[in-house]
């Protein structure tokens, strides 16, 4: 594809662009309950090209773009006339001027990682056999699994002379559970992995089969009123977006975000733990070619880098860093047991969500626990709603770890007088 897909390119006489070429492989497992229903073995090539277009307007220069989707088995004629169509548009794309990061040809990064050792046949049966190493009870159970391992090939080149590619694995998939009696109740999970994580998965899959128990044995909605609320799992992601998108290149371009280095982020009197924050790369290069490395989004409550793509790094005259998406936190000073006392735990949402412009965090309650003196009653109904930046000074985090594709860090987050609808 790269060599048609280039010839193309000259024969249109486009000078500014930039290619990835994706070639992934998977190996797709179905079952029904405990059932194999079918499996499937996909390979495929796709290309995103993205054609560059300089025009003034007014006397200022500008940089539009646009990007073409380009398939395996597509002809030259077809290729040309795509990347035509997305060069016309990108004359409607009023971006002011910027260069291409300008990186080089590199040796191919195969990433490390524990499924590249067997085939993808393999890994998937042995994440579906973790799953399944928790389905121990006739009650609750899994109803379906769908399970995914992956293998992707990444190719990125550009007129700027970026030629680098990576390999790298990962294994994902969904499951739901059911549970028949008082009431029949079914929930919806994913899980998205690196590595041949079987124990975190058999983990993930008890908590989710006693979920599904609790949320069909649950009756009563939690009184409304003011709680403290410990937040755990997937939540403690959405959480951390706040700070991820407040620190993002596009959101202080745009005066969205008035944070800069040295910002006290989480505000001037910290009396719970102070965020030591860092983004983590997901692949050795961003989309653009950009080398990624760890870096220190916060220390000690402080912000310690903008960071973001290309474009919006170098509009603030910034080096650019490329997007991240995996967070990692080391905080945590305080043992899971101990930080739940009192507290309403809520442990699944109908949809949890933040808005990284106000900070608000809140969503409808399909489970939670409230940890009490005199036990742990079952709740279900109702919803939370807080503003993040009015909290933040008062966080706890748990000892207990939680990893995942998208972060690692504490496994939960003690959050004071958050209000709660019954």
């Amino acid at each position: 594809m790269r060599d048609i897909i280039l010839k193309a390119l000259r024969e249109l006489d486009i000078p500014v662009y930039q290619i990835e070429i994706t070639e992934e492989r998977s190996a797709e497992l179905f079952f029904i309950k405990k059932t194999l229903d079918m499996r499937r073995i996909k390979d495929a090539t796709h290309c995103a090209v993205t054609v560059y277009r300089d025009f003034e307007a007014d006397g200022v220069k500008f940089r539009g773009s646009s990007q073409a989707q380009i398939f395996e088995g597509m002809s030259l004629d077809e290729i040309k006339a795509r990347l035509k169509s997305a060069l016309f548009a990108a004359q409607f794309v009023k971006n002011p001027y910027y260069e291409l990061y300008a990186g080089r040809k590199e040796v191919p990064v195969d990433m490390p990682s524990t499924l590249a050792d067997r085939p993808l046949e393999e890994n998937a049966m042995r994440m579906a056999q973790a799953l399944f190493a928790a389905d121990t009870d006739k009650d609750a159970f899994l109803n379906s699994v769908e399970v995914f391992a992956i293998q992707k090939k990444v190719s990125l080149l550009s007129s700027a002379g970026t030629d680098v590619a990576y390999s790298r694995y990962l294994v994902k998939g969904e499951f739901v559970t059911q549970c028949k009696e008082p009431q029949d109740v079914e929930q919806f999970f994913q899980f998205e992995y690196a590595d041949l994580n079987t124990e975190a998965l058999t983990e993930k899959g008890r908590k989710a089969i006693a979920a599904v128990r609790d949320r069909a044995a649950a009756k009563n909605s939690p009184q409304a009123g003011t709680y403290d609320v410990v937040l755990s799992g997937e939540q403690m992601e959405t959480l951390l977006e706040y700070y991820g998108e407040r620190a993002h290149a596009a959101l202080v371009y745009a005066h969205y975000s008035d944070w800069a280095p040295g910002k006290a982020v989480q505000g001037e009197a910290v009396t719970g733990e102070k965020l030591n924050l860092n983004l983590l790369p997901m692949a050795p290069y961003s989309e653009e070619g950009i080398p990624m490395a760890p870096r220190s989004l916060i220390r000690d409550g402080k912000l310690e880098l903008i960071y973001g793509s290309n474009r919006f790094c170098q509009y603030l005259g910034i080096e650019p860093t490329g997007d991240y998406r995996r967070m990692g936190l080391d905080n945590g000073t305080v043992p899971l047991q101990e930080l739940q006392k009192g507290c309403l735990c809520p442990v699944s949402f109908s949809d949890f969500q933040m808005d990284a412009f106000t900070g608000h965090f809140g969503g409808e309650i399909r489970l939670a626990y409230l940890y009490t003196e005199n036990g742990v009653e079952i709740l279900t109904g109702g919803s939370i709603n807080g503003v993040l930046p009015e909290k933040q000074g008062k966080l706890l985090f748990s000892t207990e770890r939680y990893d995942t594709m998208d972060y690692t860090g504490p496994f939960a987050v003690k959050i004071e007088g958050v209000e709660v609808a019954g």
